[in-house]
């Protein structure tokens, strides 16, 4: 990182070309060279250019001298971040002109990933993403060789996070896997450790992900976070309901229940979430509706951002019972509560089941194919090898042999991407 970088990227931020940047300063082409980091501008050219993109001087001459006020202002931003989430809006009002123009690169790289957390934990994610793009993504790897451990700790780990959600999973795991060697606290290897088997989990490489989930439960247990220690045991037993092993499942539910105590969070959700799933598995769809109703119930009262995907399990044993009405009434209720086209997507899925349960084929082709394109475009391949498996079967059955093919050919190509990512590995 140089001046010229920072220079750049005010220009662009402020839609000038390099002509309207330079002009009256200095000629366009020894502009272009501060910019590429050719050449060294003077402390006059600095000043002008300062005025001309209406920074402080500051923000242009200081940019590898660390400030001692903002390092402690940062430290209490992140400290906050941990365990305060509330208060942030009014501590950055209240220091907004420190946080304005850092001028030192390291800092200001440390606290636009503070805000990316921030972001992320209020579950802003398009705008974290946006502001990891636009501040972040730009730097040069090389740039962190001099970097301090916590600047390069903290910019791994983010990486990580960013990546995830790009989807970018082999990205995010060798981001993670390098913040968990630069880490030397227990609480952030426990928290890089679950992450990394989410990610795995993403891959369906479910072998592997138990390894990682399981060292972060003994790590949480550790240090006698329980509330931690009960993601990880419900993270468990999600893998383990992945491998059709319900018996597996089921005791590391009860663990998990068992850890958080009696105090009702959104981990206690997820876990009914699943021991309805391990009920309908086992058939006993009557208890695994109770369940799932009691899912449900706490995940409104907790506003838990998974709510849709309890519901959607709710419809799945709906119509293991049979029961096609109760099915109709709850898919309805929820077309009012569709924020993403994937959301939409597995509500075509079982509108499209309901439609050809009901005899009403022409509606059911409709449906499905929509469900498949969406699926399709999202890579979701093992919800998409199910639909064009059942989708082909029906045309196969009414011997329709040309689209028959056509989805058999499309679930194929789900099957290979999942068996092509899905590794096994050993569990500890």
């Amino acid at each position: 990182m140089h001046i010229g970088s920072r220079i750049r990227r005010l220009r662009e931020s402020r839609g000038l070309t390099q002509k309207e940047a330079s002009s009256g300063i200095i000629s366009t082409s020894h502009y272009s060279n501060i910019e590429s980091g050719r050449y060294e501008p003077s402390i006059d050219v600095l000043v002008l250019l300062a005025d001309r993109l209406d920074v402080p001087i500051s923000y242009f001459q200081r940019i590898h001298e660390d400030d001692a006020l903002l390092q402690n202002l940062l430290t209490e931003y992140e400290e906050l971040l941990s365990s305060n989430m509330k208060a942030i809006p009014q501590f950055i009002n209240k220091h907004q002109k420190h946080f304005a123009y850092i001028s030192s690169i390291h800092q200001e790289i440390m606290f636009h990933l503070l805000k990316y957390t921030e972001l992320v934990k209020v579950e802003r994610i398009p705008e974290a993403q946006a502001l990891y793009s636009s501040e972040v993504a730009h730097i040069p790897q090389t740039f962190f060789e001099n970097a301090s451990r916590a600047l390069l700790e903290k910019y791994t780990y983010t990486s990580g996070v960013y990546y995830y959600f790009k989807k970018d999973y082999m990205a995010s795991i060798s981001h993670f896997e390098d913040a968990l060697h630069l880490t030397r606290e227990e609480s952030l290897s426990a928290k890089i450790n679950y992450n990394i088997s989410l990610v795995l989990y993403k891959l369906y490489d479910y072998g592997t992900a138990h390894v990682y989930a399981k060292r972060a439960k003994q790590q949480y247990l550790h240090m006698h976070n329980w509330a931690r220690a009960g993601d990880c045991y419900n993270l468990i037993a999600a893998l383990y309901l992945e491998q059709h092993k319900t018996v597996e499942a089921r005791r590391y539910i009860d663990r998990g229940f068992s850890v958080l105590g009696s105090p009702m969070t959104e981990t206690q959700g997820r876990l009914y979430h699943n021991l309805a799933t391990v009920l309908m598995k086992e058939n006993d769809y009557t208890l695994a509706l109770k369940t799932v109703n009691q899912c449900i119930d706490l995940k409104k009262l907790l506003k838990c951002t998974t709510l849709f995907d309890s519901q959607l399990l709710k419809l799945r044993i709906l119509f293991r019972l049979g029961d096609l009405l109760a099915l109709r009434d709850n898919m309805n209720r929820l077309q009012g509560f569709i924020q993403n086209e994937m959301e939409q997507a597995n509500l075509d899925y079982f509108e499209a089941k309901l439609y050809h349960a009901l005899g009403e084929f022409e509606l059911y082709e409709q449906k499905m194919k929509n469900c498949i394109d969406h699926l399709h475009k999202n890579e979701d391949w093992k919800a998409l090898k199910d639909a064009t498996r059942h989708l082909s079967l029906y045309y196969e059955s009414n011997k329709k042999y040309k689209n028959a093919f056509k989805f058999q050919e499309l679930c194929i190509e789900a099957y290979k991407r999942l068996t092509m990512e899905l590794k096994g590995g050993e569990e500890l």
